[in-house]
């Protein structure tokens, strides 16, 4: 059997690229219930806890290391055709604009997220039934074959290590290994 999975490969590189130092939150979404969404303009992520308001306390596939879900907002366009108001459907929590590849964010890495602290985890984010119900089993194939390459095209799962606000349009910034103190909005210690 032959893997023709690289035939993908061409439509993950056409997506426009993204920052890997300093990002932003495009939008934010709730898990309300099964197949339900909100999207407000900011949400409280609490550490152990999830993001306030969604049903990662009581999901079946709750553990630590998925507290909370980001994806590159480029990517989740593509998958829905860029029809923004189905974006909420993939239930990441945040929408981003930054680089979410293992070579960009390797394990371990520490994002600065309005006024909370994220760190990525070693828990693979995959396409399940219900993604490739909302957005078919050709998207389902795309973010899978860039997940195989090291890509995150489903995105990456997280602890909350610091809670805290955030706001739709908050910058990110990515502490890599042995930064301790964030960077200040002018790029210094702070």
């Amino acid at each position: 059997m032959f893997d023709l999975s690289w035939r993908f490969d061409s439509w993950f590189n056409a997506l426009p690229r993204s920052p890997k130092e300093r990002g932003s939150v495009h939008s934010l979404v709730l898990r309300t219930g099964t197949g339900v969404r909100a999207s407000p303009d900011e949400v409280e992520l609490v550490a152990g806890g999830g993001v306030v308001g969604d049903v990662w306390r009581t999901h079946a596939h709750s553990e630590p290391g998925n507290e909370v879900s980001l994806m590159n907002v480029h990517v989740l366009r593509a998958v829905c055709e860029g029809d923004e108001s189905r974006m909420a459907l993939a239930g990441d929590n945040l929408i981003v604009d930054l680089d979410l590849s293992e070579a960009n964010l390797p394990t371990g890495t520490r994002l600065e997220i309005g006024t909370a602290v994220i760190a990525i985890s070693a828990l693979p984010h995959r396409p399940c039934k219900k993604f490739v119900g909302r957005f078919g089993a050709m998207a389902a194939k795309r973010v899978a074959r860039a997940n195989r390459m090291g890509r995150r095209g489903r995105g990456v799962l997280c602890t909350i290590e610091k809670s805290g606000r955030v706001s739709r349009g908050d910058g990110i910034v990515v502490m890599r290994a042995g930064e301790n103190a964030p960077r200040s909005v002018d790029g210094h210690r702070g």
